[in-house]
């Protein structure tokens, strides 16, 4: 695991702090001095003064200077140079993540917030992650039960597979990729799915448990809520149930299923032909085209119990309002 050093550690010898404290307070003298010529407060003035000072622990100029330096360094790309532009790209975010670290370092020196920066490539299986941030934090993650460099493969393995895989810093999207057909808004759930070109295995079941997870989360109000893959039954626990899953594909997941059976899933998800549906009455379906409209909402307010007492209740604060529905009750029971 790559590490940021930070600065030396070392405690310098008594006779230097000695001489620092009096330099700074000669320094405070003059700034006291420049305060009365400027007929303005000795406070507003320190205040301006470590204003400026923090832009140089927080807002260095080595950052920009490194950055346009690249820039101008940064080699003209052939079919001869690709791993020569690779290398200039890891060394810019090397020296990025580096940056980092020393603002954090500078912070716990001002503020004394301690912490700890772990940056991690996803796509790389090399890479082992980036650790910065204060001294105590980087010492608390590397003794941390989980943590260290085995904690940053499983970040990693964790963003691989939570997040769909990046396009390469240095190669542009195609004009193909780019390119979104127009959907018909009126007609999106039976317009036919266009054509996927270009896309491997690994990215489509990356993005189909994407879909499937995000589809089940809105419909069910569930924001953890995951998909059963091999139990689509048990999902009745998020109050919905999983409708028009093709017989001839198994109930697995795509990991375990082919890329064919992978990318009819996708078409039927996308088409609304697989879908989640809420359980009991207030049913309402959602494929990812499609949304409520003002009628079904209006229709799930009018179809409440009428004897639902819930009006009683102050959720904000917690509390009954007994005097209330004593009330109401004795005017429905006459």
């Amino acid at each position: 695991m790559l590490e940021h050093s930070g600065r030396n550690n070392k405690q310098p010898d008594g006779l230097f702090l000695e001489r620092l404290d009096t330099f700074m307070a000669k320094c405070l003298a003059d700034i006291r001095a420049f305060s009365e010529r400027e007929q303005r407060p000795f406070e507003e003035t320190r205040q301006y003064v470590a204003e400026w000072h923090a832009k140089y622990l927080f807002q260095p100029k080595s950052s920009t200077t490194t950055a346009t330096t690249a820039d101008k360094t940064f080699p003209t790309t052939t079919n001869t140079d690709t791993i020569n532009v690779a290398t200039h790209w890891q060394t810019r975010i090397h020296s990025i993540l580096c940056e980092a670290s020393r603002v954090l370092e500078s912070l716990y020196e001002t503020s004394g917030i301690q912490s700890f920066l772990l940056a991690v490539d996803p796509p790389n299986p090399a890479d082992n992650g980036f650790l910065g941030g204060s001294l105590l934090g980087r010492e608390f993650w590397r003794s941390m039960r989980g943590g260290g460099k085995a904690g940053a493969k499983s970040f990693r393995v964790y963003c691989l597979k939570e997040m769909p895989p990046p396009a390469p810093l240095n190669q542009p999207l195609s004009i193909a990729d780019a390119t979104v057909p127009a959907i018909d808004s009126a007609s999106s759930s039976s317009a036919p799915v266009p054509a996927r070109r270009g896309v491997t295995a690994k990215s489509l079941k990356t993005e189909l448990y994407d879909k499937f997870r995000k589809t089940l989360r809105r419909v069910s109000g569930v924001r953890n809520a995951e998909m059963k893959w091999t139990s689509p039954d048990r999902l009745d626990v998020y109050g919905v149930q999983l409708v028009g899953w093709p017989s001839d594909i198994p109930a697995q997941n795509p990991s375990t299923l082919k890329q064919g059976q992978n990318k009819r899933l996708m078409e039927a998800l996308e088409s609304g032909m697989i879908r989640f549906e809420k359980i009991g009455g207030n049913r309402r379906t959602e494929s990812p085209h499609e949304t409520p409209s003002v009628e079904e909402n209006v229709q799930q307010v009018n179809i409440e119990p009428e004897d639902d007492f819930s009006w009683a209740l102050d959720t904000d604060a917690g509390n009954v309002h007994v005097s209330d529905l004593v009330l109401q009750l004795r005017l429905i029971l006459g």
